[in-house]
């Protein structure tokens, strides 16, 4: 069973919708759908659970008397969500986890929430000196174990 991409890129953006102020677009806007894509491709349940999600939502967009997900109002299409979370609560859950991966490593989110892109490693981050200090307790209490 194959995933429908519009679909999924409309239900990203329900999920994490775009900043009311530009700054930064929805997760299916961004290209989020991708990243679950990759993610549901090297595990068949998981493409499994997300396609029978997708579909359940165009049945239940059809059964209101629209032709899909896609016709129906903002507001419909969040009671369309909350319908399939009780109907299948593995949904929701799951492509929500999936769209928060992708959507927060991705280099425009990360920029615009001023962190860095770049893995900590190997140029490090610059870490402030411990204060040694606040060891004295645990030092003052003595040797809690036994040598091996």
């Amino acid at each position: 069973m194959t995933m429908n991409v519009q679909l999924l890129a409309l239900v990203l953006d329900e999920l994490i919708p775009p900043r009311p102020d530009g700054l930064l677009p929805g997760a299916g806007t961004l290209g989020v759908g991708a990243v679950v894509e990759h993610a549901a491709a090297g595990a068949p349940e998981l493409e499994q659970l997300l396609a029978h999600g997708l579909a359940a939502l165009e049945d239940v967009a059809r059964r209101s008397g629209v032709e899909g997900y896609a016709a129906l109002s903002p507001a419909a299409r969040t009671v369309a969500l909350r319908d399939i979370d009780r109907a299948a609560p593995m949904f929701v859950p799951t492509l929500l986890t999936l769209a928060c991966v992708g959507y927060y490593s991705a280099e425009p989110v990360v920029a615009a929430l001023k962190g860095s892109a770049r893995p900590p490693h190997p140029l490090g981050y610059e870490l402030e000196p411990d204060e040694q200090s606040l060891l004295d307790p645990v030092r003052a209490r003595g040797k809690l174990y036994r040598e091996c």
